[in-house]
């Protein structure tokens, strides 16, 4: 193994143990439990005192909220499962997913979608939910940068 990846993983693992540390991360979908906390930045999401609540990811106001996160580089779709038990769909674009708008620098895109939204913008002819990169080439609802 070379230098330059041997510090990159030291890094990557002491950043993990860091936000674990901060009650950020808490589980082995890491970036699950760090879009669920941008969104409890954003939003004011409210997350269920026990964490496996069935559905959705939380509350905003009387609203129940799925949050999806996506940070791959090589365009992998954000991909939603049915049942939809929730009211509304929070994806996260993070700063290396090839799914962003090219004009947007901040660090982190935020995309609201109401139920009927995400049925209708999401939904592919062979009947399932995908949301590739045109579902996100408008229409963001906050941006966040980290510097």
């Amino acid at each position: 193994m070379n230098q330059e990846t041997e510090k990159a993983l030291k890094q990557f693992f002491s950043a993990q143990k860091k936000l674990n540390q901060l009650g950020i991360i808490h589980s082995r979908e890491y970036l699950g439990d760090i879009g669920r906390y941008l969104c409890q930045v954003m939003y004011n999401l409210e997350l269920p005192k026990s964490r496996r609540q069935a559905g959705y990811d939380g509350m905003i106001g009387t609203s129940k909220i799925q949050v999806k996160i996506n940070n791959c580089p090589i365009g992998t779709p954000v991909r939603l499962s049915e049942p939809f038990e929730y009211d509304e769909l929070i994806v996260v674009l993070g700063p290396n997913c090839l799914l962003r708008p090219e004009n947007i620098q901040d660090d982190f895109i935020f995309y609201r979608f109401t139920r009927e939204e995400t049925l209708k913008k999401f939904k592919t002819p062979s009947g399932k939910y995908i949301g590739g990169r045109s579902v996100f080439a408008q229409g963001y609802d906050k941006v966040l940068s980290l510097t």
